[in-house]
């Protein structure tokens, strides 16, 4: 018996059984209504049918989807994504310790507002893939969360036995590194890019919903007078090379797996700046290489201060927080709703073509990483934005999901600032109110401020439901 003629004889089994169970129906709602004359026999017929047609539908063999459906759906489900960061040798590792964490922030995510995840894949000394990756992901997909890989670029450690020509060295040939001893790839060395979109697709088969690009940039740290580049050629604009490799990897990418997302984590003051910070990193240079852009609006890392100018259509004033000031009130630590709210609406409206930039130049030390714990560099900064009486065409569709500080730094926390569930709690107000599509929290430790999240009673009451 071949497959269809076995799948059509199943439906007609299944057609045949569900018509006795709507007479034996129709049967126990008219002996109903004998025995109960006040109930109306529409009413009972009403509440104890199933759609007879909905019941047939849903026997018939699932129809693949195409590639368009998958696309839309992957749009849909990742359009509202509040995550975690989860560690990659927590999420793999099977001991008490990382079990225990790893348990706990499904028991978060399962009782709060959160739906999504993000796990390390790849991280400056190494890869996270494997059988026990693809375990932890299937566990997090089986609570129908949405499941983010973290993809370290060009800052690494891992790959230096076998792609070692594509590191910056020393004149005498050795690994040049940074201030805290991370090696770098050429960030202009195709050879470079090929490894990384290989690392991206190995994670995508290994079941991810989303890859997260992190250290998408050129090094900003350490002596790089004395770095060697093999193939950038200290002429050609960084943001160039960024851009093509933006390009690339959303090509690579999109042909491995059309509905995976793609997402890149960058700097905070790139959403205020024009220039590349001299890292790289310009915001008129995403274009639709990356679905979701998630800026760093870490509030204690604006070692710059911050400063937006006024927005009168929105009647928001001009605002300026410095990072030190003899009235802690002011500093840009205790502003969290301000610099995550004003930041992620200028760059809306520079992406959707509304404002152009000024030229006003700050010296800023900006932090290096995502991580609670990093150092600073200084670099330099086109900061504030002008309305542009004549507004380009939109630059890009790409959608915001921010990361959100929900961790302490050392020196606020000697002058007495903490970040409570208070402050993180207004950094989530802050990206809801500004359209965002989501937002993520880090703590390197992975523990996060329950007290912060709506429980999940609540957000189901603000239409906030889980992922399917």
């Amino acid at each position: 018996m071949n497959a269809s003629l076995f799948n059509r004889n199943v439906i007609k089994i299944l057609v045949i059984s569900v018509s006795i169970l709507f007479v034996v129906l129709l049967a126990l709602a008219a002996f109903w209504t004998w025995v109960y004359p006040s109930k109306n026999f529409a009413q009972i017929l009403g509440s104890t049918v199933v759609n007879f047609d909905a019941l047939v539908a849903t026997s018939t063999p699932d129809r693949q989807k195409t590639t368009e459906e998958r696309i839309a759906e992957a749009q849909e489900r990742s359009s509202n994504v509040r995550g975690v960061y989860l560690a990659g040798g927590v999420a793999v590792d099977q001991g008490r310790g990382s079990t225990k964490i790893r348990d706990k922030v499904k028991e978060l995510i399962r009782t709060t507002e959160l739906n999504g995840v993000v796990i390390d894949v790849k991280e400056v000394d190494g890869l996270f893939l494997g059988e026990n990756m693809k375990k932890t992901v299937k566990d997090f997909h089986d609570q129908g969360v949405w499941v983010i890989a973290r993809l370290v670029v060009f800052r690494d450690l891992g790959g230096i036995k076998a792609h070692s020509v594509s590191y910056l060295k020393l004149k005498d040939g050795t690994i040049w590194k940074d201030n805290r001893g991370g090696a770098w790839l050429d960030p202009a060395d195709p050879r470079a890019w090929a490894y990384i979109a290989d690392v991206a697709k190995r994670s995508i088969d290994q079941g991810f919903d989303e890859i997260q690009f992190d250290y998408i940039r050129f090094p900003s740290d350490g002596d790089l007078s004395k770095a060697a580049y093999p193939v950038y050629d200290y002429k050609t604009p960084r943001y160039v090379y960024m851009k093509k490799f933006f390009t690339y990897l959303n090509k690579e990418l999109k042909a491995h797996k059309p509905d995976i997302i793609i997402s890149a984590d960058l700097f905070g003051y790139v959403a205020t700046a024009s220039s590349d910070l001299s890292i790289g990193q310009r915001l008129a240079d995403i274009g639709d290489s990356f679905d979701y852009i998630s800026f760093m609006v870490y509030p204690s890392h604006y070692y710059a201060g911050f400063e937006m100018s006024a927005d009168p259509a929105r009647a928001l004033p001009y605002i300026k927080y410095p990072y030190k000031s003899s009235n802690i009130k002011e500093v840009v630590s205790n502003h969290p709703y301000e610099v995550v709210y004003r930041s992620l609406l200028r760059a809306r409206d520079f992406l959707d073509g509304k404002i152009s930039n000024g030229t006003k130049n700050l010296k800023v030390s900006q932090s290096t990483t995502t991580a609670a714990v990093s150092t600073s560099t200084n670099i330099l900064l086109t900061g504030s934005n002008v309305a542009s009486t004549t507004p380009s065409l939109r630059i890009s569709r790409a959608r915001f999901r921010p990361w959100l500080q929900d961790f302490n730094l050392g020196a606020d926390t000697k002058r007495g600032i903490f970040y409570d569930a208070e402050k993180v709690r207004a950094q989530i107000k802050a990206a809801e109110d500004s359209g965002s599509s989501g937002w993520l929290l880090w703590n390197a430790s992975n523990i996060y401020t329950e007290s912060a999240l709506r429980k999940e009673s609540e957000s189901s009451a603000l239409l906030k439901a889980k992922l399917p």
